[in-house]
């Protein structure tokens, strides 16, 4: 496949709904809590409430994207993101910061991937896998350019003029890419009886059962992504290990996502979308049972094959989130089925750090990690009993 233009362009605008309305408030939260004399417990609790605000905004926007196409989504997020960014530069109160911070996630998902997919889908139709692959392999670097370009700015200037400069990038570098999007969409044309027979579709029955199974495990991922991502250093230093071994695991993660995503990019007709689905639940499984070896010794190779098999389950994860809706329901009404998918994983990532760091404090942690373990498991059968026919 060539990269097309709007596909790469997608990439970058990705990568800067991700780094501006996600990774940023990491870096800047602290800046902010520190300015206004906020307990750091107070700032994420507002963003992790803000993250609920996103599954009540997936189907609304699922809906929208199918009535008007992703582009339009796409555009008037870009604007919407810019004006939520820049009125964190000028707020002054707590109420203020937590409207902002809602309504800021509220809009984040018009920028970033579900609108992203769905704009290929609706352009490329079944045929969008390669396209969403190259785009989560191009996103994947957010994390990687924001956290230490944001550093980097907040040595001469202040957390006000970041979020000034956040708001630019997605008023002047976003909403142009957007606006350069095609404006065609392709229509699917319907299926035969023979093949919706051959498929084993037996009518809203079958959907409604693969909708569940989906949802249950894109869910149950959503819950291991986020628990992970805020609570793995917390968790690995309980379990024994020194902080530099855990920051190490932490930093094998990334390039694990990369390079799944580059073979999945690259040898993608060797594996058809529930293959890969498997693949993904299994792998991150794989690695949370490598880190649960640490409960009988920490030792650094637990560490490190949890690090390589869980980081490549997790850049699949991305990857499968787009492209098998577009498996099994195709390109009509990809919208609504991913803001319906969307709903359960965003509930389930909200309440997922919480929830470790409470059973990890209260009975040990031990009982974290098994939740993870067990949220793992769950993923894997769900694929599993989805993909098994």
């Amino acid at each position: 496949m060539k990269a097309s233009p709007a596909t790469i362009g997608l990439g970058v605008t990705m990568t800067i709904g991700y780094g501006t309305l996600y990774y940023s408030f990491s870096v800047l939260a602290p800046e902010i809590a520190r300015e206004f004399g906020w307990g750091q417990s107070f700032v994420f609790g507002v963003f992790s409430f803000g993250l609920l605000a996103g599954a009540v905004a997936a189907p609304v926007l699922g809906r929208f994207v199918d009535r008007y196409g992703a582009r339009l989504v796409l555009c008037l997020g870009s604007v919407a993101a810019a004006l939520s960014l820049a009125l964190f530069a000028v707020m002054q109160n707590a109420w203020q910061f937590a409207l902002i911070t809602l309504a800021a996630e509220f809009i984040s998902l018009a920028v970033q991937y579900d609108a992203g997919f769905a704009a290929l889908a609706q352009a490329h139709g079944r045929e969008a896998r390669a396209h969403i692959t190259l785009v989560t392999l191009i996103a994947g670097f957010a994390s990687t350019v924001f956290w230490p370009l944001l550093q980097w700015l907040l040595t001469f200037m202040t957390w006000r003029d970041i979020y000034l400069v956040m708001a630019a990038m997605n008023l002047m570098i976003a909403l142009p890419i957007h606006l350069a999007l095609p404006r065609t969409r392709l229509t699917e044309k319907p299926a035969s009886t023979a093949e919706v027979e051959s498929a084993g579709v037996d009518g809203d029955g079958e959907r409604r059962r693969r909708m569940v199974l989906m949802a249950t495990a894109f869910a149950a991922g959503g819950f291991v992504i986020s628990a992970v991502g805020s609570t793995l250093l917390v968790l690995m230093r309980d379990l024994g290990y020194a902080t530099a071994m855990a920051t190490l695991a932490g930093s094998l993660i990334g390039p694990s996502q990369v390079a799944a995503r580059l073979v999945e990019y690259v040898r993608r007709n060797l594996f058809s979308p529930p293959l890969t689905a498997i693949l993904a639940a299994a792998a991150m499984a794989l690695g949370l049972s490598m880190l649960a070896g640490a409960l009988l010794a920490p030792f650094a190779g637990f560490a490190l094959a949890f690090a390589v098999f869980y980081g490549s389950g997790q850049g699949l994860t991305s990857i499968v989130r787009g492209v098998l809706p577009l498996h099994y329901f195709g390109a009509t009404g990809y919208g609504k089925t991913m803001g319906t998918l969307a709903s359960a994983r965003i509930i389930a990532s909200a309440i997922a750090p919480v929830s470790v760091i409470w059973l990890s404090e209260v009975i040990g942690p031990s009982a974290g990690l098994g939740a993870l373990v067990a949220a793992s498991l769950l993923a894997v059968g769900a694929t599993l009993a989805l993909t098994r026919r």
